[in-house]
């Protein structure tokens, strides 16, 4: 399948020639918007979700308050008249009831389908363990919001097809893997969306200069010591295997790879002629529209 990038000088624009599609497809992704709320139905998080507010709130350009720039990316989509917004997890900083509300009210103002897959942030609380435990216990405030398959989504739109890949613990199970072959072999044209980025040689420096470890899924670098202060195990042989997958010789109709979770912009290859797009932080007003071009 013949799949084009034409670059641009605008990290929020990725403009992609894809042959079969039925039609221009206009996107919108939207991710790490870090949005903290809560109220008296979880009151233990009352204190740091005000803390989490005023932190971000400060990083936000113009110290504005983070649900105002999430609100400002979907109204945006309205107005580009977008096909589907995409949301890649880390919306909000915590699953308190209050903050996923407001992810509802939001997406029901949409007039085009959405997407959302979950962050790391999404399902955990910070007074709780990070681990798969604590994401099982909190999907369920947030199932709905992800048509009700948090692990693995897919919806076909104009000839393609936007899957959405749940590696918010950074590994993908053998059953989301086996769902992946299963969207690529299909044929159609296929986008890809999940909350942590593939590991690349190209992504590496920059996300080691922002964090000083490697926040990648399938990332070589890590050490024991920072392995275990930031709960993080090896790889499953199914991460490996999808990170294999798609770095090493993609299927041809894989469109590109869109994630979010290390706050920075980039783009870059995945192996010869695919690439992964990596977009800024919400709360410094980043999105990135992604526009389709049948070739």
């Amino acid at each position: 399948m013949r799949i084009e990038h034409w670059q641009t000088q605008d990290e929020r624009r990725t403009v992609i020639g894809v042959e079969g599609l039925e039609r221009p497809l206009t996107l919108m992704h939207i991710t790490d918007s870090h949005m903290a709320a809560a109220d008296e139905r979880d009151p233990e998080a009352l204190e740091v979700a005000a803390e989490c507010q005023q932190l971000f709130q400060n990083l936000t350009p113009g110290n504005v308050p983070p649900q105002q720039l999430f609100e400002q990316a979907l109204e945006r989509s309205n107005r580009f008249s977008v096909d589907c917004t995409i949301m890649t997890g880390d919306i909000i900083h915590f699953p308190a009831r209050a903050a996923v509300e407001i992810i509802e009210r939001g997406v029901d103002a949409l007039r085009a389908p959405y997407l959302y897959t979950l962050g790391n942030h999404d399902w955990h609380f910070p007074y709780l363990p990070r681990n798969d435990a604590t994401r099982l216990e909190f999907y369920p405030r947030l199932a709905h919001l992800a048509g009700h398959s948090p692990a693995a989504q897919v919806m076909a739109l104009g000839g393609a097809r936007l899957v959405a890949l749940d590696n918010s613990n950074y590994q993908v199970t053998d059953e989301q893997l086996e769902f992946l072959y299963r969207q690529l072999q299909t044929g159609e044209p296929c986008l890809l969306f999940l909350h942590i980025p593939l590991y690349t040689p190209t992504l590496a420096p920059p996300v080691l200069d922002n964090w000083k470890i490697p926040i990648m899924m399938a990332a070589p670098g890590w050490t024991e010591q920072a392995r275990k202060k930031n709960k993080m195990r090896e790889s499953d042989p199914s991460t490996t295997a999808c990170h294999r997958l798609l770095t090493r010789g993609a299927p041809d109709n894989l469109v590109g790879v869109f994630c979010g979770h290390v706050h920075l912009a980039h783009a870059g290859e995945l192996c010869p002629g695919r690439f992964q797009y990596v977009t800024r932080e919400g709360f410094r007003n980043g999105y990135r529209v992604i526009r389709l071009e049948p070739l």
